[in-house]
């Protein structure tokens, strides 16, 4: 059985962590040293769509906060780049991690250029003895993977100046609306999936770990929460695996609809959907704190 812990800042983590050896090992295994299992191979217009939007969202943001224009962008866990591959052609300087080539060389073949090949934390503390610093740093699905995920913001602090903003993305996991769902018998607990996840998240646990390590949060924003679907028979994709294709399409449809209606509408719906906790996603973009 995978027991969990709470610690003081409200989120939860497997009790016996693997050590790097071990998960090593076991992505080595999981994968048969084949990256391609873990992307896709071809994806719709709407999908390619949603990729830009979310970018967009984040520029967005920075440009409010900041008011500036684009400067440097670092991707940590950059996949197959679409995230990454919006910032390029708005003209920012790019640079991507990741352990493997094989996503932005399938998909967005024009940051291999940008790519710090390898394991992840070793790219950072070359960066940190570099003494490079970012004026936009992503991280979307990283940090419930790592062993510490203290000691990854931390180093990740080195590298923001005072005029930098943070981007980070988990799964919104052990949320209330998901024990909503459990209650209900729409679910079980699907979520928990180690040694994949070894941390999980929501709004208030990634704020306070965040505020402990000496950030402030600019803003909380939620993701379509595809989770809805569970709540009818019809549509529960962990009950009837045939449905999960249709209610991802859906979500990206619907997204990609909430988005046309304007940026700052799109952001004002998932900053409430924040305050609820309604959402797969838990996004929250932060910055240090000024002393």
């Amino acid at each position: 059985m995978n027991e969990l812990v709470k610690n003081k800042h409200g989120y939860y983590s497997i009790k016996n962590i693997p050590t790097q050896i071990e998960l090593e090992k076991h992505y080595s295994e999981k994968y048969y040293q084949d990256d391609s299992i873990q992307y896709s191979h071809k994806y719709s217009s709407d999908e390619l769509k949603h990729f830009k939007y979310i970018s967009d969202v984040a520029q967005h943001i920075y440009k409010n906060l900041y008011n500036g224009e684009n400067h440097s962008f670092l991707d940590v866990g950059t996949g197959e780049g679409f995230f990454a591959s919006n910032f390029f052609h708005n003209k920012w300087n790019v640079t991507t991690m990741d352990y493997s080539n094989y996503g932005i060389s399938t998909h967005n073949v024009e940051l291999i250029d940008t790519l710090l090949q390898g394991d992840i934390f070793k790219s950072l503390e070359d960066c940190v003895k570099a003494d490079r610093k970012f004026d936009f740093i992503n991280l979307s699905n990283i940090l419930e993977h790592v062993i510490d995920p203290v000691e990854l913001l931390e180093t990740l602090k080195l590298l923001l100046s005072k005029a930098s903003l943070l981007r980070i993305s988990v799964p919104n996991d052990y949320s209330n609306f998901q024990q909503f769902l459990l209650d209900r018998g729409y679910t079980t607990n699907t979520w928990l999936c180690p040694p994949d996840h070894l941390h999980y998240f929501t709004f208030e646990s990634l704020s306070n770990l965040l505020l402990s390590l000496g950030y402030e949060i600019v803003l909380s924003i939620g993701e379509f929460p595809i989770e809805l679907y569970l709540s009818n028979d019809s549509s529960n994709y962990v009950k009837n695996k045939e449905v999960g294709k249709f209610a991802h399409k859906s979500r990206i449809e619907v997204d990609n609809f909430l988005f046309e209606q304007g940026i700052e509408k799109y952001i004002n719906y998932y900053k409430a959907s924040a305050d609820i906790g309604l959402s797969r996603q838990v996004v929250i973009y932060a910055k240090l704190k000024e002393v």
